[in-house]
């Protein structure tokens, strides 16, 4: 979309969030001025569980001033009181906006919502510059200065008509020229805001699964991750281990076979769902019931993943996750006695994880 169009979409959805606030602002505003005449408004801002990563007060107070000409229309001891409150709410972020007066009276309420909560505060901050504006006290004319008692007598003033004289030898004078009337430079235009970056957040996790197409049968296992998490992307760092399974039974001798592995994980999440791309490397070891020798065999993949978050409390989640791998490593187990195993080309595994953020 050109720039003109996201300029343009950018400002109609700024004037649609503003309007219901505004609104009451306006229907409540011949009563507040009845009363006192404000001079900005005292902010009062909080974040509930679980946005923490959110942006404070001093990129919110930033994006409003950006807005209203580098004014900030925030005091300690406005007449008025603006309050805003961060929550969440499942995946997404929910703002709430209340204005009020001296006397604590309501005057206008609005709630906002994003997936993204840098989004969500941009849209906040935007929405109350469109409100704090009446509240800026009215700029200063160019060149204009406070009037100032004066400090002596008045300075007796002589009409337009009334003509100097000159001495008769004196040359003709020029006719007086006025000066042309100053032009006033052009206003800049207020750089639209940008939204304050988003941080990342710790992220652990742990589960069990079901793994087929590495060992020789489908195994159960364990994993556990840890990692970065912004509100769209994640990077962790996993592991998974394998519990032992009977590979090979000939003649009542017994190959065990037990995997361990670590994954590099890159995730893109939207809502509940994410989908992810997996680096794997490790081995599988197998151990003989009868000798307990034990022999070590390297394994690596690469693969994909699709997953469903669902929201369980403010940093807890449910997983379930689903992958599908391209086994480039391979072991294979040649058995003394003529039969063997070989990793299948391709592997899957389903894993079932909470996922703590923090």
């Amino acid at each position: 979309m050109p720039g003109p169009l996201l300029a343009r979409d950018r400002i109609w959805r700024t004037k649609r969030a503003a309007l219901p606030l505004a609104a009451s602002l306006f229907l409540a505003a011949p009563v507040a001025l009845a009363q006192v005449a404000p001079r900005g408004a005292r902010l009062s801002y909080t974040r509930g569980p679980g946005t923490e990563g959110c942006p404070e007060e001093p990129s919110l107070r930033e994006i409003v001033a950006s807005q209203l000409g580098g004014v900030d229309p925030f005091v300690r001891d406005g007449a008025w009181h603006v309050e805003v409150v961060v929550q969440r709410r499942g995946p997404a972020f929910r703002g709430e906006i209340a204005l009020h007066d001296r006397d604590g009276r309501e005057l206008g309420r609005q709630e906002l919502s994003s997936p993204i909560c840098g989004v969500l505060v941009g849209d906040i901050g935007l929405s109350l510059s469109a409100v704090m504006r009446p509240l800026l006290p009215p700029p200063l004319a160019p060149g204009s200065a406070p009037a100032s008692p004066p400090s002596g007598p008045p300075a007796l003033s002589t009409p337009e008509h009334a003509a100097t004289p000159v001495p008769p030898d004196a040359p003709p004078r020029a006719p007086a020229v006025k000066p042309p009337h100053p032009v006033a430079a052009p206003a800049r235009p207020v750089p639209r805001p940008r939204p304050p970056p988003d941080r990342p957040r710790l992220q652990l996790g742990a589960g069990v699964l079901l793994g087929a197409g590495v060992a020789p049968s489908v195994a159960v296992g364990f994993s556990g991750f840890a990692g970065a998490r912004w509100e769209r992307f994640s990077l962790s760092l996993e592991a998974r281990g394998d519990l032992p399974i009977d590979a090979e039974p000939y003649r009542g001798r017994i190959v065990e076979v037990s995997g361990l592995s670590g994954s590099l994980v890159s995730c893109g999440h939207m809502d509940w769902f994410f989908g992810c791309a997996l680096a794997t490397a490790g081995g599988l070891w197998q151990i003989r019931a009868s000798t307990g020798r034990e022999f070590a065999l390297p394994y690596a993949a690469l693969g994909l993943r699709a997953g469903l978050e669902v929201p369980l409390s403010v940093r807890l989640a449910g997983q379930l996750t689903g992958d599908l791998s391209i086994n480039t490593v391979r072991p294979v187990h040649r058995s003394p006695h003529g039969s063997g195993w070989k990793t299948a080309p391709i592997s899957q595994a389903v894993a079932l994880r909470l996922n703590a953020l923090f």
